[in-house]
């Protein structure tokens, strides 16, 4: 599976917990920022501005769900 890929899905899926829990809409965008951090860090993958924004992409996604479900 292509690597941005699995970011987004990543993103997408963490955030959605939000709808067990609002606040846990954050996970996806915490997820996307330290996963890059850590990669940078420990040279163990590759840090890369577009992983973050894929990872991004799909938190946005989960928060337009999630705060259709709270709201509505």
């Amino acid at each position: 599976m292509n690597d941005k890929i699995q970011h987004f899905i990543a993103g997408f899926l963490l955030s959605m917990l939000g709808i067990v829990w609002t606040p846990l809409i954050l996970l996806g965008f915490m997820f996307g920022i330290g996963k890059e951090v850590y990669d940078y860090i420990s040279k163990k993958g590759v840090a890369e501005w577009a992983d973050m924004a894929y990872t991004f992409y799909g938190a946005i996604l989960a928060l337009i769900i999630v705060l259709g479900v709270v709201i509505l």
